[in-house]
C-alpha cells in the first residue's frame, strides 16, 4: 500500500541508519489510505534538528523553533521533517506558547487535531495508529484525537478545519465534536481573517458541499462571516447552487454564489476576509451582476465583454445559469454564449486595444491628449461595437470631423 517517493525514502534511510526513528506522517499517511495520491509528504523523527541537518547536505530551516527542516534530497524535491514534539500550553486559542522535543511517535501524535491526520507510517517499523484513525477514515468520521474541547480549545481553527474536511473528503463529523464546536465557536472570533479565509475558500472547493450547513448549525458560520449571519432561508438553495457549478468552477465563482445575497456589503465581507484587491474587484462584480438582466443584443454583448473580459462574462454566464431565473432560461444563456464564441471567432473589435486607431492617429487629425482625446477615441470605439465594418481608418477619422 505505502509506495515511498524516492526522496522521501531516501531521507526515512538516513535517518533510520544513524540509530533514528522515522516515519511519514499526518495528510500522506490519511490520503494513501484512502488511496489518493499526496500532495505532499511530510516526516516526523525522533533525530533532533541539528541531527537533521548533519545527515543531509541542503538543508533550510523554515520553522526551526518549532523542530522542522526542510530537506533536499534524492530527486530534489524539497521534504518537511519535523522532530517528535509535544505541545505547551495555548494561550492564544491558536498556537502554542512553547513546544518540547519528546522522545516516541505516540507522543507527537497525541498533540495533533483529528485522529484521521494522527497516523504514522514506517517502512520498518510500519503503522502507528495510536488513536484508531485508520478505522475512522474507513468510517468515513471526523474525530478529534482525545477530548475535543481540549483540542478546540487549544486551536479555534480546529472547529473550522473539521468543517473543511468534511466538504473536502465527504466525511461526517463526530456529534461530540460538533456539540463542542458549537460550545466553543465564540472562540473563532480570536483566530486571524486571513487563516479563516483559507479553511472557507478550501470548504467552497470541496465535493460535499453540503458541509456548509455545519458552519450553520454549530454557529461557526457567524465568525466565519466576521459577525455577520448568513440568511437561513438562503443556504440550502446556495447549497444547490455551488453543487451546479460545472466542475472547472474556480473559487471566485464558488465565492461569489455563496455572498449572492450581500449585494453592497460584499466588498466589505471581502475586504474583513483579508482578500486581495483583485479578488475583490472580481467576485464583488459576479454578485452585482448575478440578477442584472442578460444582455439583449450583440453590442450589449460586446459592451459586457469590455467592462469585464470574455473570460469573465462566460464564467458569469455560468453562475447566472446555475441561479435559475426565470428572466434568465438556459436556452437564452446559451445562445449568448453561442454569439460570444461568434464575437471571438470573427475578432470583432470591443476594447480600444483592437481598435483601427489609436491615440497617435487622432493626434496627427488635430484631437489634443487628455479627456478630449479619450472621449473621442471612445465615441469610435462605440460605433465600431455597434458596427464591426467601421473598424477601419478610413472610415473611423473622418467620424470626428463631423
Amino acid at each position: 500500500m505505502f509506495v515511498l517517493p524516492e526522496n522521501v525514502r531516501h531521507i526515512i534511510e538516513t535517518l533510520e541508519a544513524a540509530g533514528h526513528e522515522a516515519f511519514i506522517v499526518g495528510g500522506c499517511v490519511r490520503d494513501v489510505i484512502r488511496g489518493v495520491k499526496p500532495k505532499d509528504w511530510d516526516i516526523t523523527t525522533s533525530a533532533l534538528p541539528p541531527q537533521v541537518k548533519g545527515l543531509f547536505p541542503r538543508t533550510f530551516d523554515t520553522g526551526i523553533a518549532h523542530g522542522t527542516v526542510s530537506v533536499l534530497a534524492g530527486n530534489g524535491e524539497c521534504c518537511e521533517v519535523t522532530t517528535y514534539r509535544v505541545d505547551g500550553a495555548y494561550l492564544d486559542n491558536r498556537r502554542p506558547s512553547e513546544v518540547t522535543f519528546a522522545g516516541e511517535i505516540t507522543e507527537d501524535l497525541s498533540r495533533r487535531d483529528f485522529t484521521i491526520n494522527a497516523i504514522a507510517y514506517s517502512p520498518t517499523r510500519g503503522l502507528a495508529d495510536p488513536f484508531g484513525g485508520r478505522e475512522d477514515i474507513k468510517k468515513g468520521v471526523i474525530r478529534c484525537v482525545g477530548d475535543a474541547e481540549k483540542r478546540f480549545g487549544e486551536d479555534a481553527l480546529r472547529m473550522l478545519r473539521a468543517v473543511r474536511f468534511a466538504a473536502v473528503l465527504g466525511f461526517r463529523v463526530d456529534e461530540t465534536d460538533l456539540l463542542e464546536a458549537f460550545n466553543l465557536r465564540h472562540s473563532l472570533a480570536n483566530i486571524s481573517a486571513e487563516r479563516v479565509r483559507e479553511e472557507l475558500v478550501k470548504l467552497l472547493c470541496g465535493e460535499n458541499i453540503g458541509a456548509l450547513k455545519l458552519l450553520e448549525s454549530t454557529g461557526l458560520m457567524h465568525f466565519v462571516l466576521q459577525k455577520r449571519d448568513y440568511p437561513a432561508n438562503l443556504l440550502d438553495k446556495t447549497i444547490l447552487q455551488i453543487k451546479a457549478l460545472n466542475e472547472n468552477a474556480d473559487e471566485k465563482m464558488r465565492l461569489a454564489l455563496f455572498l449572492s445575497w450581500t449585494g453592497d456589503d460584499c466588498k466589505r465581507i471581502l475586504r474583513d476576509l483579508r482578500f486581495d484587491n483583485n479578488g475583490i474587484k472580481i467576485i464583488s462584480m459576479y454578485v452585482e451582476n448575478l440578477f442584472a438582466p442578460l444582455p439583449q443584443s450583440r453590442y450589449e454583448i460586446k459592451k459586457y465583454l469590455k467592462e469585464i473580459s470574455a473570460e469573465h462574462f462566460v464564467k458569469l454566464l455560468e453562475l447566472k445559469n446555475v441561479i435559475g431565473l426565470e428572466t434568465n432560461p438556459a436556452p437564452e444563456i446559451q445562445k449568448i454564449r453561442e454569439e460570444v464564441a461568434d464575437i471571438l471567432e470573427k475578432k470583432e473589435c470591443f476594447t480600444l486595444r483592437e481598435l483601427a486607431v489609436n491615440g497617435d492617429d487622432l493626434a496627427a487629425v488635430g484631437i489634443p491628449q487628455g479627456k478630449e482625446m479619450g472621449a473621442a477615441l471612445e465615441k469610435l470605439l462605440d460605433a465600431v461595437m455597434h458596427d464591426p465594418s467601421l473598424n477601419t481608418a478610413e472610415r473611423l477619422l473622418p467620424m470626428l470631423m463631423c
